[in-house]
């Protein structure tokens, strides 16, 4: 087993899951639900709790490393971006929690001079937590997992995506050409996690996910695991992925990776190819 960032990962999992019981213990019995940018960019008082129970353990123990947390509570040290920065989505999949669909995550990265070394997706209602150090594989309730190498083409693939939470983002999802991607895949599904999605393809559960105009914080962890599980991340015009302030992403088992991406015809795509 990889020594290095073993102490980040055993408190990145310890905070994981005690966000992950106020999940568990609220998902039908939340009181408070508010939008942030507009009526389907929802939040609520869980998110909130569980983000500050994960920066106060991560400043109690790594007292120079910056956070940058969705809801941003807490006052948060260090220079996001510079040596070591934390990325925290104590509840992705709020829509899926305010309508009691069970299906949403805690997602913790840690990131190295902007390059995510680290990272962990807990569902608290499965109870199974994904985790992943770089070079050291990925794991799923300390088991090791890989992306699926059995499906080498999108028309036996089972892919996933999803749709921004802040209505100005939508325009962007046009960009990409839906009527042919579903000619060409097995099927298709929209789960409304991306951390979770991408744990699963990282898992094998699923063979490819893309979706545009994500935060940082929602697929820091996610693509660690993917990488060290034997899969491909990228922008959707086949760039390595940076962690900007808005991310369009592409991640898959490997082999169909090529194919998913010239099946998007993302509008930069065939200028760089």
């Amino acid at each position: 087993m990889i020594k290095q960032y073993q102490e980040e990962l055993s408190l990145a999992v310890r905070a994981a899951r005690e966000a992950g019981g106020l999940i568990r213990d609220k998902i039908y019995r939340h009181q408070v639900t508010e939008t942030k940018s507009c009526l389907s960019d929802l939040v609520t008082e869980v998110d909130r709790q569980a983000e500050t129970c994960i920066v106060r353990l991560i400043q109690q123990h790594f007292p120079s490393h910056a956070v940058v947390g969705e809801e941003q509570q807490g006052n948060c040290a260090g220079e996001p971006g510079g040596a070591m920065t934390w990325y925290v989505d104590p509840l992705d999949g709020t829509t899926n929690f305010v309508f009691g669909l069970p299906f949403c995550a805690v997602s913790i990265a840690l990131a190295h001079h902007g390059t995510p070394v680290l990272g962990v997706v807990h569902d608290p209602l499965r109870d199974e937590t994904f985790t992943a150090v770089r070079d050291g594989g990925a794991r799923l309730n300390d088991s090791p997992i890989n992306t699926d190498h059995s499906i080498a083409t999108l028309d036996r693939s089972l892919l996933v995506t999803g749709y921004p939470g802040n209505i100005a983002n939508r325009p962007r999802m046009h960009l990409v050409n839906y009527r042919q991607l579903i000619d060409r895949c097995n099927n298709l599904r929209a789960l409304g996690s991306a951390a979770l999605e991408l744990a699963y393809v990282a898992s094998g559960r699923l063979t490819g996910f893309w979706e545009v105009s994500l935060r940082p914080w929602d697929v820091a962890a996610g693509m660690v695991l993917v990488e060290e599980a034997g899969g491909t991340v990228s922008d959707l015009a086949g760039r390595r992925l940076q962690l900007t302030e808005s991310v369009d992403i592409a991640a898959t088992n490997g082999l169909i990776h090529e194919e998913l991406l010239e099946c998007l015809e993302w509008p930069e795509y065939n200028e760089i190819k």
